[in-house]
């Protein structure tokens, strides 16, 4: 972990987004406003290390060329004879890695061709200024809640045309393993190995030695059964073992992709693909903070998008923040495969604008950066929906994708605090309410306006926590406080018996609840904020808790017509985490 007086001054963290051998990625932001970003940090212990600053300038360099919505863009890039860290955008996602992983078995055909469309796009913009990723894989790929994706990691990119060993041996090309010149064909390559991954639930290639997965790439990919019968030309085309016989570049490999899927799975394919994504996806958000922060990273106030942000050492244009992911890098000098920057990841990156900064007035300040003490501001945020929306609104055919949903992002300020003190807390309500959505049993999806009536649509209601009556009395506001521990930082409070429950006052504010046809619901906003004096230390003793005016945090009504429902029925699911506030002794 970095130290406090190598890290960057006037900057407040919020978040670790992965840490490892040669550094770590924390989520930040300045503490005169603005959004936030990712910084990531070069190990202290690698400061010394020649190659290993080369290494991370390069990165820097690969980041700069290419400017593109589908890939991780750099704000900054700061280095002193004390420090070296990159400053990245982030926007809320989870790794395509994890998405795979928990979700134990492949996508639907339309989301596996939604993520390979993003992310050759992603590859095209790159290409176009004559970069080449090189480790195209499931943890370099960013899936948010829409489900659209965005690449990040360029550690190992390098110019077309430059050579060398590089890259993750499951997706390596045969020309990667030979040392040969890297092209766009190259990355191509990848990209089809993590679809076939998608869209069968297992990577395309076996082995469990270097020897044996390189032979394995160098025969060919031979599964051809596993995959559905429309997508076997695309994994042809993109497999090939010869890097001319595959597509000729990015756009023209999107465009194959995108007549496959329109002939195979009709015209609304892609719109389809994204929601089943997203739904997935949303299942393991707790994968990664930053997925489930979004919009309430910015503090009430705050400038949004390319808000200005003061540094010592310049100006960096903080937008809706990305963060960083791993590398697994081939050694250029043997077969042998070592980590790189990062063994776990988080964040995803996106656009905003770029930072100009020079190293000036860096070297004095880095040093007599003092941390963080009395103040801060805590983020988090929470996603509740339902995997089996069927039960809910009585549609048999109704898919997951078309879940109801509630958003809620939280802002706690200050998040360390003495007894006596007052704190806010923001709460962002965000739902989705489908009303008179029906799904026929051929899957075709109607949207059937605001007057229809059972048997194709029924009223129902759902609903997280228990009411005022329940807790507290008629009228009353409430905030819990869960003590860490027994509570897990990234745990959500099931109970209401270990919490310490008091009154607060609450404002709501900006609240807008329109029928938005595109989604065939009601799309619901609004923001409360609540206020409470830190009581003395006999009802709330010194220490860490997480906080939420929702108690318990789970989902615990749903009613369809005049029956209730047992959330659970109808997959009730609530992930994410809860801010944190830190009650200080004195």
């Amino acid at each position: 972990m970095t130290p406090p007086e190598y890290r960057l001054p006037g900057f407040v963290e919020l978040a670790e987004l992965g840490t490892g051998a040669q550094g770590e990625v924390v989520l930040a932001r300045h503490q005169s406003g603005g959004g936030p970003v990712a910084i990531k940090y070069l190990a202290t212990a690698l400061l010394g290390d020649t190659t290993a600053r080369s290494i991370f300038r390069h990165e820097a360099q690969m980041l700069k060329r290419v400017n593109d919505p589908h890939v991780a863009r750099l704000l900054d890039y700061l280095e002193s004879p004390w420090g070296a860290a990159l400053i990245l955008e982030a926007v809320p996602g989870r790794p395509l890695r994890k998405v795979l992983d928990e979700h134990e078995g492949a996508l639907t055909a339309e989301a596996a061709l939604a993520t390979l469309k993003g992310s050759l796009l992603g590859l095209a913009a790159a290409h176009a200024v004559g970069v080449v990723h090189r480790d195209y894989k499931p943890g370099n790929v960013l899936v948010q809640d829409d489900g659209q994706s965005k690449l990040i990691d360029f550690g190992v990119a390098v110019l077309t045309g430059q050579g060398g060993q590089a890259g993750t041996p499951a997706y390596m090309s045969p020309e990667q393993w030979a040392g040969g010149p890297a092209t766009p064909a190259t990355d191509l390559y990848a990209a089809t190995c993590v679809f076939v991954e998608c869209v069968t639930g297992k990577k395309p290639f076996g082995g469990t030695t270097l020897a044996e997965l390189k032979t394995a790439h160098e025969e060919g990919f031979r599964s051809f059964d596993a995959v559905p019968e429309p997508l076997r030309p695309l994994i042809r085309r993109g497999l090939a073992k010869n890097p001319s016989d595959r597509a000729g570049n990015a756009y023209e490999f999107v465009s194959e992709l995108e007549s496959v899927a329109a002939r195979a799975y009709g015209a609304d394919w892609e719109r389809r693909g994204f929601l089943a994504l997203g739904a997935i996806a949303a299942a393991v958000a707790t994968a990664v903070p930053l997925a489930m922060l979004g919009s309430a990273l910015l503090a009430p106030g705050a400038a949004g998008t390319a808000a200005a942000a003061s540094t010592a050492a310049g100006h960096v244009a903080a937008g809706l923040a990305q963060g960083a992911t791993s590398v697994d890098m081939m050694a250029e000098a043997g077969a042998s495969v070592s980590k790189g920057f990062l063994s776990k990841v988080g964040g995803a990156k996106g656009a905003a604008g770029i930072g100009v900064a020079g190293v000036g007035g860096v070297i004095a300040a880095w040093l007599f950066w003092p941390g963080p003490s009395v103040g801060g501001t805590s983020q988090a945020g929470v996603h509740a929906y339902f995997t089996k929306p069927g039960v809910l609104l009585g549609q048999a055919n109704l898919p997951a994708s078309e879940t109801p949903y509630i958003d809620l992002k939280y802002s706690v300020t200050p998040a360390r605090a003495k007894t006596g003190t007052e704190v806010r807390i923001v709460e962002q309500f965000r739902a989705r309410t489908p009303g008179s959505l029906y799904y026929t049993p051929s899957g075709e999806r109607q949207c059937l306006g605001s007057e229809v009536k059972p048997p194709k649509t029924h009223w129902y209601q759902w609903g997280i926590g228990l009411n005022k009556d329940q807790l507290a009395g008629k009228n009353a506001e409430v905030l819990a406080f869960y003590r860490i521990p027994p509570a897990k930082r990234d745990g959500i409070p099931q109970k209401t018996s270990n919490a310490v429950v008091l009154p607060v006052r609450s404002d709501t504010t900006d609240e807008h609840q329109p029928f938005v046809p595109a989604e065939c619901a009601v799309m619901s906003r609004w923001t409360t904020t609540i206020r409470i004096v830190l009581p003395d230390r006999k009802l709330l003793p010194p220490g860490k808790y997480l906080v939420t005016p929702r108690v318990p945090m789970k989902i615990t009504t749903a009613v369809r017509g005049d029956e209730a429902i047992p959330p659970e029925s109808a997959g009730a699911r609530i992930d994410g985490t809860l801010p944190v506030i830190e009650v200080l002794d004195g």
